[in-house]
């Protein structure tokens, strides 16, 4: 029986152009899935930059779940330990190499974990792209973190955002964020500074400096840079990503005080570790394990799940 570690990422199903209403009424995701089912195989390739994914819909645990893969262009070799020759493999007809994710849509708060297949594997910005290639949904979709402690909801609640801290480790093989802002610092820190470690702090001045109207336009600028970078944490997680994400924003108290607090963006991101057990001879297909990790995953956070995205209440 064959053992990998992996981590598996929660991440919620939100409206991509409505950030001061994100959140979709749940949905049944499984009829978007069985007409995936139908989808000719054509119709199920995009094409970003130089990499192409396809994405099929399987059936595992009495349900369906996605596959989504980054079909391959290098050439795989193998190995006869016995006698230490090394080969090229070799494909018959129309057929190619692939690196996928395994994606499990949740009963739930429109939550998907997902679990790659290895470090190579499409993460959750691809996997979103992907998505909306197929119009999953009637407007543009875009995967939001699933972090628990209200942290999406004080951002967004901030009477003031003051400052932000990002440290990352670029990885040249992964794409950067799109858009505009922090997005564009951290393409300019992949391509200058692909060895380094990047630390990035922006802070409004509370005291001195611009006046009031400035120092409001600069805080709502970041607040919105924010919201659209850590968005897209899965493109920079894993252990060469983003180690560090706080914020230090002003909220509002019930009693109409204010105060201050940080947000822990990478802290609060529910994730799980999970070992995932291929054995050749049970003759089941490899995401079948990948989807039992998954949901045994979901099980083990479900109640901090539901509590992040609001299900049930």
């Amino acid at each position: 029986m064959a053992t990998r570690l992996g981590t598996v990422a929660f991440f919620e199903i939100v409206r991509a152009k409505d950030s001061l209403n994100a959140r979709m009424q749940e949905t049944n995701w499984q009829i978007f899935l069985e007409n995936l089912e139908r989808t000719p195989a054509a119709d199920r390739i995009t094409t970003h930059r130089s990499d192409s994914f396809i994405g099929q819909a399987v059936r595992a645990e009495g349900r369906l779940h996605l596959l989504v893969g980054r079909i391959g262009t290098s050439e795989l070799q193998t190995v006869d330990l016995d006698h230490g020759h090394i080969e090229d493999i070799r494909l018959e007809g129309n057929k190619g190499t692939i690196d996928t994710t395994t994606v499990s849509f949740l009963e739930y708060g429109n939550i998907i974990g997902i679990l790659q297949g290895k470090p190579g594997s499409p993460r959750a910005a691809a996997i979103q792209r992907w998505l909306n290639s197929c119009q999953i949904a009637n407007d543009e979709i875009a995967l939001w973190p699933v972090i628990a402690n209200n942290v999406w909801e004080k951002l967004e609640k901030a009477e003031a955002v003051h400052s932000f801290e990002f440290s990352y480790r670029p990885s040249p093989a992964i794409a950067p964020p799109e858009g505009e802002g922090l997005a564009s610092f951290v393409r300019l820190g992949d391509s200058r500074y692909p060895d380094h470690r990047i630390t990035l702090k922006l802070e409004v001045p509370k005291r001195g400096g611009p006046g009031p109207v400035a120092r409001l336009r600069g805080q709502r600028r970041l607040q919105s840079d924010i919201q659209s970078l850590m968005s897209e944490l899965g493109y920079l997680e894993g252990p060469t990503g983003v180690d560090r994400a706080q914020a230090q924003v002003t909220l509002p108290g019930e009693e109409g005080e204010v105060a201050d607090e940080p947000l822990d963006f990478i802290k609060h991101h529910i994730t799980a570790k999970c070992r995932v057990e291929v054995s050749a001879a049970d003759g089941r297909p490899r995401y079948e394990a990948s989807v039992a990790a998954i949901m045994q995953a979901a099980q083990d956070k479900r109640r901090d799940l539901k509590a992040a995205v609001g299900a049930g209440q």
